[in-house]
Protein backbone atom coordinates (compact mmCIF):
# COMPACT_ATOMS: atom_id res chain seq x y z
CA UNK A 1 0.00 0.00 0.00
CA UNK A 2 1.14 3.74 -0.81
CA UNK A 3 1.91 5.56 1.97
CA UNK A 4 0.49 9.10 2.45
CA UNK A 5 1.99 11.79 0.58
CA UNK A 6 1.77 14.15 3.20
CA UNK A 7 2.49 12.25 6.88
CA UNK A 8 4.05 8.64 5.44
CA UNK A 9 1.36 6.51 7.39
CA UNK A 10 0.78 3.29 5.62
CA UNK A 11 -2.44 3.41 7.51
CA UNK A 12 -4.82 4.57 4.45
CA UNK A 13 -8.55 3.17 3.29
CA UNK A 14 -9.70 3.11 -0.38
CA UNK A 15 -12.35 6.20 -1.19
CA UNK A 16 -13.20 5.13 -4.85
CA UNK A 17 -11.84 4.29 -8.08
CA UNK A 18 -11.02 6.73 -10.62
CA UNK A 19 -10.08 7.12 -14.09
CA UNK A 20 -7.82 9.67 -15.93
CA UNK A 21 -8.38 11.34 -19.65
CA UNK A 22 -6.05 8.45 -20.93
CA UNK A 23 -8.44 5.65 -19.56
CA UNK A 24 -6.08 4.75 -16.45
CA UNK A 25 -7.52 3.46 -13.49
CA UNK A 26 -5.97 4.20 -10.07
CA UNK A 27 -7.75 4.74 -6.48
CA UNK A 28 -8.01 7.65 -4.09
CA UNK A 29 -7.22 6.89 -0.83
CA UNK A 30 -7.54 8.31 2.62
CA UNK A 31 -4.84 8.71 5.06
CA UNK A 32 -6.70 7.80 8.54
CA UNK A 33 -3.68 9.55 10.51
CA UNK A 34 -3.72 13.01 9.07
CA UNK A 35 -6.78 12.47 6.25
CA UNK A 36 -4.96 13.49 3.64
CA UNK A 37 -6.41 12.03 0.41
CA UNK A 38 -4.05 10.49 -2.40
CA UNK A 39 -3.55 8.62 -5.18
CA UNK A 40 -2.73 4.73 -5.59
CA UNK A 41 -0.76 4.15 -7.31
CA UNK A 42 1.42 6.94 -8.20
CA UNK A 43 1.79 7.51 -11.56
CA UNK A 44 4.94 6.17 -13.37
CA UNK A 45 7.46 8.91 -14.88
CA UNK A 46 6.21 7.90 -18.33
CA UNK A 47 2.26 8.50 -17.08
CA UNK A 48 3.62 11.91 -15.88
CA UNK A 49 5.24 13.03 -19.24
CA UNK A 50 2.03 12.17 -21.09
CA UNK A 51 -0.12 13.85 -18.50
CA UNK A 52 1.69 17.05 -18.66
CA UNK A 53 2.27 17.27 -22.67
CA UNK A 54 1.34 19.60 -25.03
CA UNK A 55 -2.22 19.27 -24.97
CA UNK A 56 -1.99 20.23 -20.99
CA UNK A 57 -0.62 23.23 -21.55
CA UNK A 58 -2.99 23.93 -25.18
CA UNK A 59 -1.11 23.68 -28.60
CA UNK A 60 -0.97 27.25 -29.56
CA UNK A 61 0.37 30.54 -28.28
CA UNK A 62 -2.01 30.36 -24.79
CA UNK A 63 -3.54 27.68 -23.32
CA UNK A 64 -7.59 27.93 -23.68
CA UNK A 65 -9.16 29.23 -26.97
CA UNK A 66 -9.24 33.21 -27.34
CA UNK A 67 -12.41 33.61 -25.50
CA UNK A 68 -11.73 31.79 -22.33
CA UNK A 69 -8.32 33.19 -22.27
CA UNK A 70 -9.38 36.83 -21.75
CA UNK A 71 -11.65 35.66 -18.99
CA UNK A 72 -8.84 34.25 -17.30
CA UNK A 73 -6.65 36.73 -18.07
CA UNK A 74 -9.10 39.42 -16.41
CA UNK A 75 -9.00 37.18 -13.44
CA UNK A 76 -5.37 37.45 -12.76
CA UNK A 77 -5.38 40.67 -13.33
CA UNK A 78 -7.93 41.17 -10.53
CA UNK A 79 -5.50 38.58 -8.35
CA UNK A 80 -2.19 40.60 -9.35
CA UNK A 81 -4.16 43.83 -7.85
CA UNK A 82 -5.54 42.04 -4.66
CA UNK A 83 -2.15 40.45 -4.00
CA UNK A 84 -0.09 43.53 -4.84
CA UNK A 85 -2.69 45.30 -2.21
CA UNK A 86 -1.74 42.11 0.53
CA UNK A 87 2.01 42.21 -0.43
CA UNK A 88 2.10 46.36 0.55
CA UNK A 89 2.60 46.78 -3.39
CA UNK A 90 6.84 45.98 -2.85
CA UNK A 91 9.25 43.11 -2.23
CA UNK A 92 11.01 40.19 -3.69
CA UNK A 93 8.20 37.27 -5.15
CA UNK A 94 8.37 33.95 -5.77
CA UNK A 95 5.71 32.35 -7.30
CA UNK A 96 6.03 28.81 -7.66
CA UNK A 97 4.27 27.05 -10.54
CA UNK A 98 4.28 30.53 -12.57
CA UNK A 99 2.69 28.89 -15.64
CA UNK A 100 3.13 31.32 -18.45
CA UNK A 101 4.26 34.11 -16.18
CA UNK A 102 1.24 36.54 -16.34
CA UNK A 103 0.27 36.35 -12.96
CA UNK A 104 3.80 37.95 -12.09
CA UNK A 105 3.57 40.10 -15.44
CA UNK A 106 0.31 41.65 -14.10
CA UNK A 107 1.72 42.09 -10.12
CA UNK A 108 4.88 44.02 -11.56
CA UNK A 109 2.52 46.74 -12.86
CA UNK A 110 0.95 47.23 -9.26
CA UNK A 111 4.09 48.20 -7.48
CA UNK A 112 7.66 48.21 -6.62
CA UNK A 113 8.00 44.21 -7.04
CA UNK A 114 11.22 42.00 -8.27
CA UNK A 115 10.11 39.54 -9.45
CA UNK A 116 10.55 35.41 -9.49
CA UNK A 117 9.10 32.22 -10.93
CA UNK A 118 9.42 28.58 -11.07
CA UNK A 119 7.81 26.51 -13.85
CA UNK A 120 9.01 22.76 -15.16
CA UNK A 121 10.60 22.96 -18.61
CA UNK A 122 7.83 23.03 -21.33
CA UNK A 123 5.54 24.55 -22.99
CA UNK A 124 4.50 27.53 -20.26
CA UNK A 125 7.65 27.73 -19.52
CA UNK A 126 8.50 28.57 -22.43
CA UNK A 127 5.85 31.42 -22.22
CA UNK A 128 7.21 32.65 -19.03
CA UNK A 129 10.67 33.08 -20.52
CA UNK A 130 8.97 35.73 -22.67
CA UNK A 131 8.45 38.22 -19.86
CA UNK A 132 11.85 39.46 -19.33
CA UNK A 133 11.15 40.50 -15.74
CA UNK A 134 10.79 37.24 -14.42
CA UNK A 135 13.56 35.64 -12.77
CA UNK A 136 12.39 32.37 -14.28
CA UNK A 137 14.09 28.88 -12.90
CA UNK A 138 12.62 26.23 -15.77
CA UNK A 139 12.57 23.29 -12.99
CA UNK A 140 11.31 22.79 -9.69
CA UNK A 141 11.53 24.12 -6.02
CA UNK A 142 14.95 22.56 -4.57
CA UNK A 143 16.41 22.91 -1.40
CA UNK A 144 19.85 25.48 -2.04
CA UNK A 145 17.94 26.91 -4.82
CA UNK A 146 17.58 30.64 -2.87
CA UNK A 147 19.06 31.62 0.43
CA UNK A 148 17.29 32.19 3.79
CA UNK A 149 14.92 34.47 4.64
CA UNK A 150 15.37 35.59 0.76
CA UNK A 151 11.36 36.63 -0.61
CA UNK A 152 9.19 39.02 1.14
CA UNK A 153 6.08 36.91 -0.48
CA UNK A 154 5.81 33.46 -2.01
CA UNK A 155 2.85 32.23 -3.83
CA UNK A 156 1.38 28.51 -4.86
CA UNK A 157 -2.02 28.94 -6.97
CA UNK A 158 -3.37 25.34 -7.76
CA UNK A 159 0.16 24.12 -7.22
CA UNK A 160 0.48 22.23 -3.96
CA UNK A 161 -1.86 19.09 -5.12
CA UNK A 162 0.52 18.46 -7.61
CA UNK A 163 3.94 17.71 -4.99
CA UNK A 164 4.97 14.43 -4.50
CA UNK A 165 6.80 15.96 -1.24
CA UNK A 166 4.29 18.41 0.19
CA UNK A 167 5.81 18.63 3.71
CA UNK A 168 8.96 18.94 2.05
CA UNK A 169 8.12 21.98 0.07
CA UNK A 170 6.85 23.74 3.13
CA UNK A 171 9.97 23.24 5.12
CA UNK A 172 12.06 24.66 2.33
CA UNK A 173 9.30 27.81 1.93
CA UNK A 174 9.81 28.11 5.30
CA UNK A 175 13.40 28.54 4.81
CA UNK A 176 13.69 30.87 2.09
CA UNK A 177 10.41 33.16 3.77
CA UNK A 178 11.52 36.28 5.28
CA UNK A 179 10.21 37.10 9.10
CA UNK A 180 7.21 38.93 8.41
CA UNK A 181 6.82 37.59 4.68
CA UNK A 182 3.63 36.62 3.12
CA UNK A 183 2.71 33.28 1.70
CA UNK A 184 -0.42 32.47 -0.34
CA UNK A 185 -1.34 28.82 -1.08
CA UNK A 186 -4.54 28.00 -3.36
CA UNK A 187 -5.75 24.42 -3.47
CA UNK A 188 -8.74 22.61 -4.74
CA UNK A 189 -11.04 21.69 -1.17
CA UNK A 190 -10.92 18.25 -0.24
CA UNK A 191 -13.84 19.15 2.41
CA UNK A 192 -15.87 20.77 -0.25
CA UNK A 193 -19.50 19.92 -0.82
CA UNK A 194 -18.35 19.35 -4.74
CA UNK A 195 -15.77 16.63 -3.51
CA UNK A 196 -18.56 15.35 -1.20
CA UNK A 197 -20.82 15.03 -3.76
CA UNK A 198 -19.19 13.93 -7.18
CA UNK A 199 -16.42 11.69 -6.05
CA UNK A 200 -14.63 10.23 -8.61
CA UNK A 201 -16.32 12.26 -11.17
CA UNK A 202 -15.26 15.64 -9.21
CA UNK A 203 -13.20 17.70 -11.67
CA UNK A 204 -10.57 19.19 -9.19
CA UNK A 205 -9.19 15.15 -8.63
CA UNK A 206 -7.56 16.25 -12.20
CA UNK A 207 -5.71 12.45 -11.71
CA UNK A 208 -2.84 11.89 -12.50
CA UNK A 209 -1.76 15.22 -12.06
CA UNK A 210 -3.43 15.45 -8.53
CA UNK A 211 -0.79 13.76 -6.96
CA UNK A 212 -2.60 14.61 -2.92
CA UNK A 213 -5.30 16.54 -1.80
CA UNK A 214 -4.77 18.17 2.07
CA UNK A 215 -8.05 19.11 3.80
CA UNK A 216 -7.46 22.86 4.33
CA UNK A 217 -8.05 22.47 8.52
CA UNK A 218 -4.92 20.46 8.30
CA UNK A 219 -3.13 22.44 6.22
CA UNK A 220 -3.47 25.70 8.03
CA UNK A 221 -2.88 23.38 11.73
CA UNK A 222 0.43 22.97 10.04
CA UNK A 223 1.33 26.22 8.65
CA UNK A 224 0.49 27.43 12.11
CA UNK A 225 3.38 24.89 13.51
CA UNK A 226 5.56 26.36 10.79
CA UNK A 227 4.99 30.21 12.43
CA UNK A 228 2.48 30.87 10.07
CA UNK A 229 -0.38 33.55 11.12
CA UNK A 230 -3.93 32.88 9.09
CA UNK A 231 -4.64 36.43 7.57
CA UNK A 232 -7.39 34.93 6.03
CA UNK A 233 -8.95 32.62 3.83
CA UNK A 234 -11.25 32.46 1.04
CA UNK A 235 -13.89 29.53 0.11
CA UNK A 236 -15.72 31.74 -2.55
CA UNK A 237 -13.60 31.72 -5.61
CA UNK A 238 -15.79 32.68 -9.22
CA UNK A 239 -12.96 31.30 -11.66
CA UNK A 240 -12.88 28.48 -10.37
CA UNK A 241 -15.64 26.76 -8.30
CA UNK A 242 -19.08 27.19 -10.64
CA UNK A 243 -17.21 25.34 -13.40
CA UNK A 244 -16.00 22.72 -10.88
CA UNK A 245 -19.81 22.02 -10.30
CA UNK A 246 -20.39 21.89 -14.02
CA UNK A 247 -17.52 19.86 -15.43
CA UNK A 248 -18.17 17.58 -12.59
CA UNK A 249 -22.07 17.26 -13.30
CA UNK A 250 -20.72 16.67 -17.10
CA UNK A 251 -18.19 14.00 -15.84
CA UNK A 252 -20.83 11.99 -13.74
CA UNK A 253 -23.32 12.31 -17.18
CA UNK A 254 -20.69 11.55 -19.75
CA UNK A 255 -18.48 8.62 -20.29
CA UNK A 256 -14.99 10.59 -20.25
CA UNK A 257 -14.13 13.20 -18.20
CA UNK A 258 -12.84 16.45 -18.92
CA UNK A 259 -14.66 16.93 -22.01
CA UNK A 260 -15.48 20.79 -21.69
CA UNK A 261 -12.36 21.54 -19.96
CA UNK A 262 -9.97 19.94 -23.34
CA UNK A 263 -12.97 21.80 -25.27
CA UNK A 264 -11.94 24.96 -23.76
CA UNK A 265 -8.31 24.30 -24.54
CA UNK A 266 -9.17 23.38 -28.24
CA UNK A 267 -7.76 19.43 -27.86
CA UNK A 268 -9.17 18.91 -31.05
CA UNK A 269 -7.65 14.47 -30.46
CA UNK A 270 -9.46 14.19 -27.43
CA UNK A 271 -12.78 15.15 -28.65
CA UNK A 272 -12.72 13.54 -31.97
CA UNK A 273 -15.56 11.36 -31.49
CA UNK A 274 -18.03 13.88 -29.72
CA UNK A 275 -19.52 15.71 -32.58
CA UNK A 276 -19.99 19.44 -33.12
CA UNK A 277 -23.44 19.48 -31.70
CA UNK A 278 -22.73 17.73 -28.07
CA UNK A 279 -19.89 19.86 -27.67
CA UNK A 280 -21.56 22.89 -28.64
CA UNK A 281 -24.73 21.97 -25.82
CA UNK A 282 -21.77 21.07 -23.30
CA UNK A 283 -20.91 24.77 -23.70
CA UNK A 284 -24.57 26.50 -23.38
CA UNK A 285 -24.76 24.16 -20.26
CA UNK A 286 -21.64 26.32 -19.00
CA UNK A 287 -22.43 29.78 -19.67
CA UNK A 288 -26.12 29.64 -19.34
CA UNK A 289 -25.63 28.16 -15.86
CA UNK A 290 -22.89 29.40 -14.41
CA UNK A 291 -24.99 32.79 -12.83
CA UNK A 292 -27.15 29.68 -10.93
CA UNK A 293 -23.22 27.88 -9.68
CA UNK A 294 -22.03 31.65 -8.45
CA UNK A 295 -25.03 31.46 -6.49
CA UNK A 296 -24.52 27.74 -5.28
CA UNK A 297 -21.36 28.77 -4.53
CA UNK A 298 -21.90 31.63 -2.28
CA UNK A 299 -23.99 29.52 -0.15
CA UNK A 300 -20.65 27.00 0.25
CA UNK A 301 -18.27 29.29 1.21
CA UNK A 302 -20.23 30.70 3.88
CA UNK A 303 -19.64 27.49 5.71
CA UNK A 304 -16.46 26.87 4.36
CA UNK A 305 -17.33 24.43 1.82
CA UNK A 306 -16.79 25.74 -1.89
CA UNK A 307 -14.66 24.41 -4.12
CA UNK A 308 -11.42 25.37 -3.82
CA UNK A 309 -9.45 27.49 -0.86
CA UNK A 310 -7.86 30.40 -0.19
CA UNK A 311 -5.20 31.05 2.11
CA UNK A 312 -3.23 33.88 2.99
CA UNK A 313 -0.60 33.85 6.02
CA UNK A 314 2.09 36.14 7.46
CA UNK A 315 5.49 34.61 8.82
CA UNK A 316 5.84 35.69 12.53
CA UNK A 317 8.35 33.57 14.18
CA UNK A 318 12.51 32.66 13.05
Amino acid sequence: MTSCLYCGSANSREAFEVQDIFNDQYQWLVCQQCTTAFLHPQPTEQQLTRAYDESYYGSGEKKFIPIVEKVVDFFRKRNARQLAAQFGHKGRVLDIGCGNGNLLHYLGKEGDFELHGIEPEGKSAERAAEHKEINLHKGYLKEGLYPKNYFDAISLVHVFEHLPNPKETLAIIDQILKPKGFLLIEIPNISSWQAKLFKQHWLHLDPPRHLQLTPPILLKKELKEMGCQLKSEAYFSPQFNPFGVQQSILNWLLPQRELLYEALKGNQEYLKDYSKGNLLLQKIFHWTSFPLFIFSDLVASVFKRGGTVKLLLKKISK
